[in-house]
């Protein structure tokens, strides 16, 4: 082989070999940033990102079964007093939730919308879950 040809074939290896890396998805995508209404240490701090499964809301009691951008597949529940509004631990797109975003998730009262996102905040202190809903999101993974 030439000197031209080997250093030809290296070049286009490397190229394979970095686009390979780079389109990942495992690779590392760095730490998301949470919004600001988490009040959570972020030494202390998880989010799970994904496409919802599952979604179950009651009075005092919000289930969600999440297929994570990682492909793992994560459970939450919020628990709270039954004269509680659940929507007080969620965010719209990384805002604050108000009452009209509820028909931007559901399509029912009780009934998510097909194909929902959310990335889920997860603090080790024991407290509930913030979900931040995002609605229109497309995601890594794949269904």
């Amino acid at each position: 082989m030439s000197t031209g040809s080997f250093r030809k074939f290296a070049a286009a290896a490397l190229f394979c070999a970095a686009a390979v890396i780079f389109s990942s998805p495992a690779r590392a995508q760095g730490r998301l940033a949470p919004p600001e209404s988490v009040k959570c240490d972020p030494n202390h701090l998880t989010s799970f990102t994904g496409r919802i499964l599952f979604y179950r809301r009651k009075p005092g009691r919000v289930h969600l079964r999440v297929r994570t951008d990682e492909e793992t597949t994560e459970n939450f529940t919020l628990r709270y007093a039954k004269s509680e509004d659940s929507a007080r631990w969620f965010l719209l797109k990384g805002e604050p939730f108000k009452r009209g975003d509820w028909a931007l998730i559901e399509r029912r009262r009780y009934q998510l919308r097909p194909r929902m996102r959310a990335t889920v905040w997860v603090c080790d202190d024991g407290s509930n879950p913030i979900i931040d809903w995002r609605p229109g999101e497309r995601g890594q993974t794949t269904f």
